[in-house]
């Protein structure tokens, strides 16, 4: 089955803790602001609304620093900071913008990351310097879902037989992976997940169980409760009736009908719990 996709490489940022002052993250109004020299710097997006699995592009702004000199100007300017972080509310880790090290300085002012569900998200910027926060900003960013099938419109498919990895730059501990395929006429979507603290050169005990947990519980939260799950006959049956592809599998474990889109979490056995031994497949549904 998917021995065809292979591991892709994904940049990963830094991630580490900071004070417990970090957690005061929405409380601006309650602090005044006379009492903090704060630090002139933004956080914005290239767009204010994105679809799921389309990049958001995030950068950091000093008004007092010429655009042209950013690449240096801000590298130079907060390198006294001891730490900068950007987090996306909710998500369980923080991202890690400054790294020191030994004659050596790394300030990370732009980066793209993906959304995975819709809603509107809050994101903060927040910098320290001697356990006081001097760096405070945040910015909001609605996300759609209105493709067919995640990223994925039937009528105008791409990126055909490559396997695009969407980085959520750690915030979530996985990172999710779109191939799509043609066969004939039929085009098909394949969905697989990639955990950010695996090795994957190594063989992972339990990893299929992983992958069947964290694709069955963002599909149920993307599309709702299966239509069809729990009775092995009756999703053998419906899986022939809706799909159209010839794909190998040992077992259909759930079925989801949208109006656009026939989607199935499948099996396929191994001796050696490998990568990708789960995954969600779609195709476009009937239309009448």
């Amino acid at each position: 089955m998917f021995n065809y996709l292979s591991l892709l490489a994904f940049s990963l940022l830094l991630m580490a803790s900071c004070s417990d002052k970090y957690n005061e993250l929405d409380t601006d109004e309650e602090i005044p602001k006379e009492s903090l020299t704060m630090m002139p710097l933004r956080l914005e997006t290239d767009v204010k609304t994105a679809n799921i699995f389309n990049m958001v592009v995030f950068t950091m702004k000093d008004s007092t620093i010429d655009e042209l000199k950013e690449w240096i100007g801000l590298p130079v300017k907060y390198s006294e900071l001891d730490s900068l972080f950007w987090e996306v509310e909710g998500s369980p880790s923080r991202v890690n913008l400054l790294a020191k090290g030994t004659g050596s300085l790394s300030l990370k002012s732009a980066w793209g990351h993906y959304f995975y569900l819709p809603g509107t998200y809050k994101t903060y910027l927040s910098g320290y310097k001697d356990n006081k926060r001097v760096v405070r900003d945040s910015t909001y960013i609605k996300i759609n879902a209105n493709a067919d099938f995640l990223n994925v419109d039937w009528n105008r498919i791409d990126n055909i037989n490559q396997n695009t990895g969407y980085t959520t730059n750690g915030t979530l501990g996985y990172q999710f992976r779109i191939l799509n395929r043609k066969s004939g006429n039929t085009v098909y979507s394949g969905l697989t997940v990639a955990f950010d603290s695996i090795d994957y050169r190594q063989n992972i005990i339990n990893l299929g169980k992983k992958e069947r947990d964290a694709l069955s519980a963002y599909m149920t939260k993307l599309y709702g409760n299966a239509n069809f799950e729990g009775d092995k006959e009756l999703l053998s049956e419906q899986f022939k009736q809706l799909f159209k592809a010839d794909v190998a599998k040992d077992e259909v474990l759930k079925i989801w009908k949208t109006p656009k889109s026939n989607i199935a979490l499948l099996h396929l056995k191994n001796d050696k719990d490998e990568a990708f031994s789960y995954w969600v497949h779609a195709e476009p549904a009937a239309q009448k």
